[in-house]
């Protein structure tokens, strides 16, 4: 049976990076329009032949893969023996036994600049998992004898923490 969690909280993403998102929906859903328009000109003029079954579906999944990380959430849950955190919608998870844990803080991270990005990113023996923002909670921690840290963006950040040191 499992025990009930300690802290659960879903980041979504930070407005800064909703607002990122959005406006690149907007350029990328009008830049697709503008191509599917000037390719049906051109074809009506007889200058080119052009194929919409190529375009128009994978416009749509470019539509569709923008608009459900626009909706992308990291899952973070601290029972009284597993730190978890999944990024949703992907299949990324990880977990880590409260007791392996050497360590927990708060820091200051720069996702773009230190990791290369947002998501699920690596930076050695350092995972990261963020949709935006740049406060963190880091755990240390050891697997197998190997020194590990497993970081998360969030805006509840004292309150992991605290639920990390309980």
């Amino acid at each position: 049976m499992e025990t009930p969690a300690a802290f659960e909280h879903d980041q979504r993403l930070s407005e800064r990076m909703r607002r990122l998102m959005v406006s690149f929906i907007v350029v990328v859903a009008v830049a697709i329009v503008a191509v599917i328009l000037m390719a049906v000109l051109l074809a009506d003029s007889g200058s080119i032949e052009f194929e919409f079954i190529g375009i128009v579906p994978g416009a749509f999944v470019v539509l569709l893969v923008l608009a459900l990380w626009s909706r992308a959430a990291v899952r973070i849950q601290v029972d009284d023996r597993l730190f978890r955190l999944q990024l949703w919608p992907l299949p990324f998870k990880s977990k880590v036994p409260r007791e392996a844990i050497t360590l927990a803080y708060v820091r200051q991270v720069r996702p773009l600049r230190q990791y290369g990005g947002w998501g699920v990113r690596t930076r050695r023996r350092d995972v990261l998992y963020s949709v935006g923002g740049t406060t963190a909670v880091t755990v240390e921690f050891h697997r197998n004898g190997t020194p590990r840290k497993l970081s998360v963006t969030t805006d509840r950040a004292e309150e992991l923490l605290a639920a990390l040191s309980a």
